[in-house]
């Protein structure tokens, strides 16, 4: 595994047998998602961190646009965005399942609904969202409330049942960094807890889970890497 973040000149890792090949930045909440379903399922792998600000030529021949996540599969099939390559896990690797039979269709539909969250939270960590942060968290407020009455309606711990799949999987690294919002605005929030009460609690139990404890990321450290980014000054393994 490459602790530090590799850039130019730098020669790429060897492949480890018997594991797949995850190109990563440390704390990327897209690749976090197939950090996460890694971990859950218990396959064997190990980590590149790429300088996402200065890259390593080598990397453009794994994925020409240099982005993360990459997945290098043991076969050398190259996957890549974060969605598509859990998905591809979950075929690949089957067992333990990420999905739940019986609400699959409604999952992925609410995966896709997701995406409206995460593109606001996206907006706003990289300043491209100009509104108080108050009112882009109400908006995301108005989107969760389809995902709080699903926990309600289901009255389950995670969107799976009693254990998390993919649905709970890849909402986490974004809930997980919320709390770097203030931070980053240098505002106060006030987010109404008392008006998701399923989601208090799914976010707790997420908390409790131990492949959640061994890859979180600290909302803080993630907080000063998105200022330094935003600034230019970024040194990932400085952090």
């Amino acid at each position: 595994m490459s602790k530090l973040h590799l850039g130019p000149g730098s020669e790429q890792p060897p492949r480890v047998d018997g594991k797949v090949r995850l190109y990563s930045m440390k704390y990327c909440p897209f690749a976090h998602r197939v950090i996460l379903a890694l971990s859950f399922k218990k396959i064997p792998h190990d980590i590149v961190n790429i300088n996402l600000k200065a890259k390593p030529e080598w990397y453009l021949q794994i994925h020409p646009e240099g982005k993360v996540p990459a997945l290098v599969d043991l076969d050398g099939n190259v996957v890549v965005d974060s969605t598509v390559i859990v998905n591809y896990l979950e075929e690949k690797y089957p067992d333990p399942t990420l999905y739940n039979k019986s609400t699959i269709t409604r999952d992925l539909e609410l995966l896709d609904h997701y995406d409206k969250i995460v593109k606001v939270f996206s907006n706003c960590i990289h300043k491209r969202d100009s509104r108080p942060l108050q009112e882009a968290v109400n908006e995301i407020c108005t989107y969760l409330v389809e995902f709080e009455n699903e926990l309600k309606n289901r009255n389950t711990t995670f969107f799976t049942g009693d254990k998390p799949g993919m649905l709970d999987i890849l909402m986490w690294p974004f809930v997980e960094r919320a709390k770097a919002l203030p931070i980053l605005y240098k505002e106060s929030l006030d987010f109404e807890k008392e008006k998701f009460p399923c989601t208090m609690k799914w976010i707790a139990e997420m908390k409790n889970q131990e492949f959640v404890k061994e890859n979180a990321v600290s909302y803080e450290t993630f907080a000063k890497v998105l200022e330094a980014s935003n600034a230019g000054t970024i040194d990932y393994d400085n952090i």
